[in-house]
């Protein structure tokens, strides 16, 4: 089953100039180079491709428990990733909270179980989230077995970034246990903006990302795919509508001097929907009730679809 998803996956993709998963099944595992005890699913230390927190484990970076392992229970292969909801000491969490803010827009919490593709260097203590991918995605795809915690949330959160600016992306979560049950999850790209995207973000987390995330919640994640795109709508971009203020404190107008809005909607970082009206005008007044980030604004005109970024700050 799973080389039949490799061939598949690396056909699709072999067309694409440094557009393909790296390591999709987890069947590569190395042993840490600071914690002899602990593997991660990648090449090894400073190499490009799924990382985790285990290195966290060693002493001089706060001897917080492991939370990634090798699971011998598979989809398809030999191997999954076995991802445990750990709480990691106030050492560990001081260097790693940040770390957070490129892929969750937010300081991670001090309980997480998590993987994600990027370049961990244990050295130096520094990483370099994203792999490189140049192509549009329609989905991402991969299967999992969840054992959640108190009614935790398994979180799965993928992106495309152009120079770090967002292109488009999506969340998959999920609150349900599956026992021993392979289950299949989607992740359905939404698009923000036109740019070529130049890096693919993935994070799967055992636990909420944004709220009390529970120690003990158990997720296994096997087999990842993408759908490349056939293609995405332009969305085109002009000088002729100005956001004020921006950064806004979440409140702030749309003005267009010549160009008549029929219809607007805002978007975060992942592409899910947090506003959409119908003004029919050539101005709105948009109150957006959101945490702190970047958020886009996509407005059908009668000039044709106009995109901007805003910048909420509280």
């Amino acid at each position: 089953m799973k080389k039949h998803l490799l061939f598949i996956s690396a056909f699709a993709l072999a067309f694409a100039s440094q557009a393909q998963l790296i390591n999709p099944g987890f069947e590569t595992w190395t042993n840490d180079l600071a914690v002899p005890t602990a593997m991660n699913p990648n090449g090894g230390n400073g190499i490009t491709g799924w990382n985790d927190y285990n290195f966290f484990n060693y002493s001089a970076v706060g001897s917080s428990p492991i939370s990634v392992f090798r699971c011998d229970t598979a989809h398809g292969g030999s191997y999954s990733a076995r991802i445990r909801t750990t709480i990691y000491t106030p050492t560990s969490y001081n260097i790693y909270k940040t770390w957070g803010i490129p892929f969750i827009g937010h300081n991670y919490l001090d309980t997480l179980g998590i993987i994600f593709n990027g370049n961990v260097n244990e050295t130096t203590t520094t990483f370099k989230p994203g792999i490189p991918f140049t192509q549009n995605i329609a989905s991402l795809s991969f299967y999992y077995q969840y054992t959640p915690q108190a009614g935790d949330t398994a979180d799965f959160r993928a992106l495309l970034v152009h120079q770090r600016n967002a292109v488009g992306g999506g969340k998959f979560w999920t609150t349900t246990a599956t026992g021993s049950t392979w289950q299949q999850g989607t992740i359905n790209f939404t698009y923000v903006s036109a740019l070529t995207p130049d890096t693919l973000y993935i994070l799967f987390s055992s636990s909420s990302l944004d709220r009390h995330p529970k120690p003990g919640s158990l997720l296994l994640v096997d087999d990842v795919s993408v759908v490349l795109a056939s293609g995405v709508n332009d969305i085109q971009m002009a000088n002729d509508i100005t956001i004020s203020p921006n950064p806004s404190g979440g409140s702030f107008q749309l003005s267009g001097d010549k160009i008549q809005m029929k219809t607007v909607d805002v978007f975060n970082i992942y592409g899910e929907k947090v506003y959409s009206s119908a003004p029919n005008s050539y101005k709105e007044k948009i109150n957006l009730d959101q945490p702190s980030g970047i958020y886009f604004v996509r407005m059908q005109t009668d000039a044709g679809t106009l995109s901007r970024k805003v910048m909420i700050a509280k």
